[in-house]
């Protein structure tokens, strides 16, 4: 068959306007014959139509896609609707939605692996002083020890020939003093220093014992040194005074044994 047979007349755009027009025309006048719609509101609602129409927007008068053709549809972009407008704007995000309920809790997991050793930390303060323990036996007695020195020796010895007077001989820190004290009355002694220098042979050292014995103006003083040795001196003594100028004289050595009985006379 011959398209140009199955092709449909087209109208064209004046013919298509006052088809347009008569048609509402046509429904106007049929609504006002039923007495459905007043009179004055038709008017009104003609006039509406005409303007629109008029100007070209027939997007919404009733039968618009029944008076065009397969041409005209093609002619608006193969079916688009030109009445439709442009995509507006995206409107603004709608407020965020309540939090849903916390999900049930998931299986426990595998455990981890062993982190590494942290730092030493500081040391800590002391503590306090623990309870004194209880005292221990008695250890055994320890070995003698070796004897000390000999200490200095001290001696002394005193002869009254009267009532009058008396003579004392000291040995102290070394040295020999020989003294005279007055009885009648109770005076104080004279002392002399009979280890000095004036009295040359002194047992320095060794003396440890002393004696004094006193015989009209004649006094003898006898010392006894550390080795068993006698020593003596002798000193003037002239009414109240004491003249000991004399060394001393080391005496017979002591025996190391006793005499007999025979012996002793």
């Amino acid at each position: 068959m011959d398209p140009d047979i199955r092709r449909t007349p087209r109208l064209g755009p004046l013919a298509r306007e006052r088809f347009k027009q008569a048609g509402m025309l046509a429904s106007l006048t049929l609504v006002m014959a039923a007495g459905l719609v007043d009179p004055a509101v038709a008017a009104v609602q003609s006039v509406q139509a005409h303007v629109a129409v008029a100007k070209g927007d027939d997007c919404g008068v009733p039968g618009r896609r029944a008076a065009e053709d397969m041409g005209d549809v093609q002619a608006n972009g193969g079916g688009k609707d030109h009445c439709r407008g442009a995509t507006g704007a995206t409107g603004a995000t709608g407020a965020t939605g309540a939090t849903g309920a916390t999900g049930a809790t998931g299986p426990e997991g595998p455990q981890g692996v062993t982190g590494a050793t942290g730092p030493e930390g500081p040391q800590g303060m002391t503590g306090a002083t623990g309870a004194t323990g209880a005292t221990g036996a008695t250890g055994a007695t320890g070995a003698t020890g070796a004897t000390g020195a000999t200490g200095p020796c001290a001696d002394i010895d005193s002869i009254a020939p009267s009532n009058a007077r008396q003579f004392s001989a000291v040995l102290s820190g070394g040295q020999t003093f020989v003294g005279r004290q007055s009885l009648a009355p109770l005076g104080a002694y004279q002392w002399v220093n009979v280890s000095g220098a004036g009295n040359p042979g002194y047992p320095t050292g060794t003396a440890c014992a002393v004696g004094v014995t006193v015989r009209g103006n004649d006094l003898r003083v006898q010392l006894l040194t550390t080795g068993g040795l006698v020593y003596q001196t002798h000193c003037d003594v002239t009414g109240t005074t004491l003249a000991c100028a004399e060394g001393w004289t080391q005496q017979t050595a002591l025996p190391t044994t006793p005499p007999s009985p025979r012996q002793r006379k």
